[in-house]
Order: C-alpha cells, then structure tokens, then sequence
C-alpha cells in the first residue's frame, strides 16, 4: 500500500472522524484488515487511472464538447488527447457514467439558468458529443439530433461570466472520478469477502435460494450468495449485470439485493435490478421495493408497480417513474402492463421470431396485467385464449388467436 495513499484518506477526515475512525479500526480487526485491503486497492486502481487517464480536465473537455464553452485552444488539446481517451473509455466503462454524469449537471444547469435569465433569440449550436454506453466502441461517433433548448438560449453574458467554464468543472470531475474509483475497488472487495459464492452467468442462468426466492441472471451477471456460514440467507450481492428476482414473500424477514452502491429492501415481488460499478436501476414489475444509497439508507424510496429508480454514484434516487416494460424482454417473459392482446401477441411474436395473428374482433380488448411466455409461446397464447374466451389456432407456420368456435360450429 501506497503510505501516502493513506495519509491522504485519512488526513481528510474531520478530527472527530478520525477519533471515531481509530476506535474501530483498533476494536474490530475484521474491519481493519479490510480497511487496509481498500487502500490497498484503491491505490492500485488509482495508478491503473493515472496511466490510461493522467489529466482529469481532458475528460471534462471531452464532456463539454458539445457545448460552445471551449475555446479553439481546448479544442486543439482534446482532438490531440482524443485517441487516447478513446482507449481510457473502451478500458474502463465507468469513466463513461462519469461523462454523462457530467453532462446531466451541466443540462441540469442550463435549465436553471433558462428558468432566471432572458433568452437570446435561437441560434444553430453545435451538435451535442454522443456519449457511448459502458463497454461499447467510442470511434464512428453519431452526434445527436440537437443541442438541448438550455444549451441553446444562454444569454452571452452569462457565458462571459462563467469565465474559464470548463475549469469550474475539474472539482466535480474529480469527485466524480473519486466515486468510480470507490465503486470499482468496493467490487473487488467484495470478490474476495469470504463466506460468500460468487456466481458468474456464462449464459442465461437462474440461481434458487434456501427459502425458494429465485434470481434470474443475464450472461454475464455476477451474482454473490451467501455460503453456509452465512446466517442470513434472505440477502444477495449484484455485483454486476442484470437479474430478474422473484422473492417469496416474508413480511417478518424482508430479503436484501445489495449492489456497490445501493440498497433493494424486498417483502415478496418480482422486480429486475441492473448494477455498474457507479449505478444501480430497479424496475419493480409487482409487489413493492425500497431503494436506497447504501450511504444514506434515509433517503429510500418506494417503487410501485410498473415503476423505476436509479442510484447514481452516491446520490439519493432518482424519483420513482414510469418503466417501459419491453426493456425487461431479456428476461425470457413479457411482462404485460395496460395492453391490448393486439399489442401482447406482437411483443410475444417479437420474443420467440415466430408469426402471431390475431382476429380483429379480439385486436383491441384489453389483457390482464401478468406475465407471459416464461414456459413458451404456445402456452403463453393459451393463457391469452382462455382469458379471452378465444382459442389458439395453428396456421401458416405459426398461430392465430381467435374467437370462440360459434355454437354448432366445427373448430379448426
């Protein structure tokens, strides 16, 4: 471990912090051992950092490219450190989530600014820099459409008194990056805490806890356990990637789903999380979840039925929201919430690529809320059919909902 490392960590904390910090690490050993495994960790990451990224600012500059706050000058840098930040951003994913997050507070306040100050007429702005997603290549770049309407009406003045812009962003990139960091090396600490299975899904993957609770994972989700010697068994660790959890309902031990950043609190329900290393989304499909920062177990909040949330870095949730269901297709089911059985065959005949009709007299009736297709496509149409008091038909290579056979008719 890197001495300096540590003095830093340390001589950052208020006195009384420090005391409070001393006390525990001398009356817990545990602690202390993992203690010293952070900064050791963080030190390594810290180096990895500095040698794909050794100047912070350019990632800021990269961030605000898309906006007219850089001078020629800054642009002359960043297009000479582009090909580099392309490689810092292909090799760690969450330098991608610290861009965005620096754009989102840039537009956050753009919109403030449009809300107190008098707009000049619209003018063209350059178009804004697509960010790439995490683990996606950053060459061939499309921009987007437009530059937001904030971006877009900032007074002159204003820009004039923001003076050096993109250096009133190098502290919050800093702690932005401070927090991918934490992310990172919590996830390896994780990896190494004992007592815990840590399963890795090469493929679709479903894991069956003690008390029945299941937890469905994407390829290449890490999911930990806990091992035997774990007392608590109503408890998970997304470390990374997607899951789809059912959890039996116990109102007297509610099961936990913790990610590096976050906290999930469930009764009995069926939800999807997706964790990084600096974000966790929780899309509740039925029951009820509370999620919460791991740092600020007070600042939870309930999700509903159809809606989600998301932790960003160290931040308070995002406020619960409507959750477009089709993006939990993954999963193997479609989840249906407020369609037709017009719009419920497409999704199904999209899932399983093979052809589904429907008669229009059926077309527009609404379905029950549920699930479907999680034991295939033809039972999946039956539980529609009788619902409907309809029949499935096999026809053309695929199958036909249709109404019921009239009386004194000869089913099909």
């Amino acid at each position: 471990m890197n001495d300096s490392d540590a003095l830093a960590f340390y001589d950052a904390l208020p006195p009384d912090e420090q005391a409070a910090l001393d006390r525990a690490l001398a009356e817990q050993p545990a602690l202390a051992e993992a203690f010293a495994r952070w900064q050791s960790l963080r030190a390594e990451l810290r180096a990895e950092l500095a040698r794909d990224l050794p100047d912070h600012a350019l990632l800021v500059l990269y961030a605000l490219s898309d906006d007219d706050l850089l001078s020629d000058a800054d642009r002359a840098e960043l297009d000479a450190a582009r090909p580099a930040l392309d490689r810092a951003l292909a090799r760690h994913p969450g330098l991608v989530a610290a861009v965005a997050r620096i754009q989102a507070d840039r537009d956050a306040f753009e919109a403030a600014w449009a809300e107190t100050a008098q707009p000049e007429p619209d003018r063209p702005a350059p178009a804004p820099l697509a960010v790439p997603a995490a683990g996606a290549s950053t060459t061939n770049r499309s921009p987007k459409p437009a530059a937001s309407r904030a971006a877009r009406d900032r007074p002159a003045a204003g820009r004039a008194a923001r003076g050096a812009g993109p250096v009133r962003w190098v502290a919050r990139v800093a702690a932005v990056l401070a927090v991918v960091a934490f992310g990172a090396v919590l996830t390896l600490v994780w990896d190494r805490d004992a007592g815990w299975e840590t399963l890795v899904a090469d493929g679709a993957r479903t894991v069956t806890f003690a008390d029945g609770s299941t937890a469905a994972l994407a390829d290449g989700a890490r999911l930990a356990v806990p091992g035997d010697g774990i007392e608590d068994q109503r408890q998970a660790r997304l470390i990374g990637g997607r899951a789809l959890f059912r959890i039996e309902r116990d109102p007297a031990d509610p099961f936990e789903v913790t990610t590096t950043n976050a906290e999930v609190t469930v009764l009995g329900t069926t939800f999807t999380v997706e964790a990084t290393d600096v974000q966790t989304e929780v899309v509740l499909v039925s029951g009820a979840v509370a999620l919460a920062p791991r740092a600020m177990p007070e600042a939870a909040v309930t999700l509903a039925p159809g809606e989600r949330s998301a932790v960003l870095a160290l931040d308070a949730p995002s406020a619960p929201e409507p959750a477009d269901l089709r993006a939990l297709d993954w999963t193997g089911t479609v989840f249906a919430r407020d369609l037709t059985v017009g719009e419920l065959a497409a999704r199904l005949a999209r899932q399983w690529g093979e052809a589904v009709a429907v008669d229009p007299a059926l077309a527009s009736e609404k379905i029950s809320d549920g699930e479907y297709g999680a034991d295939g496509l033809r039972d999946a149409l039956g539980k529609i059919a009788g619902a409907m008091g309809g029949r499935v038909v096999a026809e053309g290579g695929g199958f036909r909902l249709a109404g019921a056979v009239p009386s004194g008719a000869t089913a099909r």
